[in-house]
C-alpha cells in the first residue's frame, strides 16, 4: 500500500490541503461512492508517513468492507478512482488560481448554451477588456485575442457580413502578432543556445515541417487551393475522396469547415451555371449528415435545413428528401421548425407538381419576413403554373400578384435589391400570363427578362417566356 501512486500523491499534500479535499470528496456532485470517503478518513490519520500496520491491504478491506471476503480487484479499482478523484481537485484547485482559464472556460460554456448570444457576447467583451488591463502583452496575449476572435467569428448567432468580418480580420491580425513574436524568440533561444554550446554545436536547420505529413494540414493546403483557383472536376473529386477516407483523422469544427468550404465551392459553380456539381453537392451533404457535421449545439440550422430540402429536390430523390425532411425536422429550433417544416413539405409539392397543395399549404402563418418572401413566390410560381394548366385561374393569379406587389413596397424588413428583383419578377409574370392569355408571342419578354440583372427566379421566368 505504501508504495502505490495514491498513497504518494497523498503524502505531497499538505493538512490545509488534506482538508479541502475531505470536503471536495463528501461533495455528491463530485462523488458517489461512500467507500471513498470511508478510505480517504481510514488513510488521513496516518499522513504523512503512511508506514502503520493498519494500512496493509487485507487490513484495510475489512475496515471497508465488513464481512466481505478479500478482493484484491476490488481494492485496487477503488483506489485507482480515488486517484482520479485527487486529480480532478488538484485541477480544480490549480483552476481557481487562474482567473484567465475560468473567463475562458465559462465563456465556452455560453458560447455551447442555446439561446444565450446576449450574454455569450458580453462576456466575450469581458474577457477582451480582461486581457487589454494586463500588464504585459507577449505571444500568449495575441493568442488569446486571436482565439476569442475566432470562437466569437464561429459562433452561429454572429452576424457574418458586419461583426464577423471585422472579428476575423481581427484574428488574422493578432495570429501575424503572435507568429512573429513567437518565431523570433524561439530564433533568439536557438542563437543563445549556440554561444552556450560552442557554434560548432549549432542546431542544423530545420528542414522537416511535422505538420506537413498531418491529415488536418494536407486538408487545408488542398482547401486553400481550391478557394483562390478553379480546379477540375477530378481534382476535386481527389480531394472530396480523401476528405473522407481521413475524416476520423478530424476534430468536429475541422469536419465542419472542410464541408462548408466545399459545399461553397460547388455553389460557386452553380451558379455560374455547371448543374453537374448540384449532385456533388447532395453527395456532401449526405455525408455530413452521416458523420453528424452540420450540428451547432445540438440543433441544425434552418438555412442547412432548407439548402438540403433543395438539393435533394433538385435532384429529385424524392423520397430520399421526405425522409430527411421527417428525421431532421426535430433537431431545428422550436423558433423556425414549423416554418421550415411547411417550406419544405411545399417545396416537395411543387417538384411533384402539386400546385394546389402548395397553394393548401402556404396559408401558414410565417413569422420572419424573409420567410413570408419566401413563401410568397413560391404562391405566384403555383398560380402561375396552375394558370399554365388552365385559364381559369388568371384572375387568382392576378390578385394575387397585386397583393404580393403591394406587400413589398411596403416591407421595409427585407433588402431593397430583394424588393426590386421581386418587382421585376411580378411584372415579368403579369405582362407573360396576359400574354399567354391573348396568344400573342413572348419573346420581347424573354429578352427583357435576360437583359435585366436584378430579377427573383430568372431561369424559372425563362422557361415561362419560352414555353409562352
Amino acid at each position: 500500500m505504501q508504495n502505490s501512486k495514491l498513497i504518494r500523491i497523498l503524502q505531497v499534500l499538505d493538512p490545509g490541503e488534506l482538508k479541502h479535499l475531505g470536503k471536495f470528496l463528501a461533495s455528491a456532485f463530485f462523488n458517489a461512492n461512500p467507500a471513498i470517503v470511508k478510505l480517504f478518513r481510514l488513510l488521513r490519520s496516518h499522513h504523512p508517513d503512511f508506514n502503520s500496520p493498519k494500512l496493509e491491504k487485507k487490513r484495510l478491506f475489512r475496515s471497508l468492507f465488513p464481512g466481505r471476503a478479500y478482493d484484491h480487484q476490488k481494492l485496487l479499482n477503488l483506489m485507482s478512482d480515488f486517484v482520479s478523484l485527487i486529480e480532478k481537485y488538484l485541477a480544480l484547485m490549480q483552476l481557481e488560481k487562474e482567473e484567465l482559464e475560468q473567463q475562458k472556460l465559462l465563456l465556452r460554456a455560453y458560447a455551447q448554451l442555446p439561446d444565450c448570444y446576449t450574454t455569450f457576447e458580453k462576456k466575450v467583451r469581458n474577457l477582451e477588456g480582461y486581457l487589454d488591463e494586463q500588464p504585459y502583452r507577449g505571444e500568449q496575449y495575441f493568442q488569446e485575442k486571436m482565439a476569442l476572435e475566432l470562437l466569437y467569428f464561429n459562433h452561429p448567432e454572429t452576424v457574418m457580413v458586419k461583426t464577423g468580418a471585422a472579428s476575423l480580420l481581427r484574428a488574422l491580425q493578432y495570429f501575424e502578432a503572435y507568429k512573429s513574436l513567437a518565431e523570433v524568440k524561439l530564433q533568439c533561444a536557438r542563437n543563445e543556445w549556440g554561444h552556450a554550446v560552442g557554434i560548432e554545436k549549432t542546431i542544423n536547420n530545420i528542414v522537416e515541417n511535422p505538420a506537413l505529413t498531418d491529415p488536418v494540414y494536407i486538408l487545408y493546403e488542398h482547401l486553400n487551393r481550391l478557394q483562390h483557383r478553379s480546379t477540375d472536376r477530378a481534382d476535386l473529386h481527389r480531394l472530396i475522396k480523401y476528405f473522407l477516407g481521413h475524416i476520423d483523422s478530424f476534430c468536429q469544427d475541422d469536419k465542419s469547415n472542410a464541408l462548408k468550404i466545399l459545399l461553397n465551392y460547388c455553389n460557386r459553380q452553380i451558379n455560374k451555371g455547371d448543374t453537374d456539381f448540384i449532385k456533388t453537392s447532395l453527395e456532401l451533404y449526405k455525408s455530413g449528415l452521416a458523420h453528424d457535421c452540420f450540428f451547432v449545439q445540438g440543433k441544425l440550422k434552418e438555412a442547412t435545413f432548407s439548402n438540403i430540402v433543395s438539393i435533394g429536390i433538385v435532384c429529385r430523390e424524392f423520397e430520399w428528401t421526405e425522409h430527411f425532411v421527417e428525421t431532421y425536422q426535430k433537431f431545428l429550433t422550436p423558433k423556425v421548425r414549423a416554418d421550415a417544416l411547411i417550406l419544405a413539405k411545399a417545396q416537395w409539392h411543387f417538384a411533384k407538381q402539386d400546385y394546389l397543395k402548395v397553394t393548401e399549404l402556404l396559408q401558414h402563418t410565417f413569422a420572419e419576413p424573409q420567410t413570408i418572401v419566401k413563401a410568397r413566390v413560391m404562391v405566384i410560381q403555383s398560380w402561375c403554373e396552375l394558370f399554365w394548366q388552365d385559364g381559369e385561374y388568371l384572375e387568382i393569379l392576378l390578385s394575387q400578384l397585386d397583393a404580393f406587389e403591394k406587400y413589398m413596397q411596403r416591407n421595409r424588413k427585407v433588402s431593397a435589391r430583394l424588393v426590386e428583383g421581386i418587382q421585376h419578377t411580378i411584372g415579368f409574370v403579369r405582362k407573360l400570363a396576359l400574354l399567354r392569355l391573348e396568344g400573342k408571342p413572348t419573346a420581347d419578354i424573354r429578352s427583357a427578362i435576360l437583359q435585366e440583372s436584378n430579377v427573383t427566379l430568372k431561369a424559372w421566368l425563362l422557361e415561362k417566356a419560352g414555353s409562352g
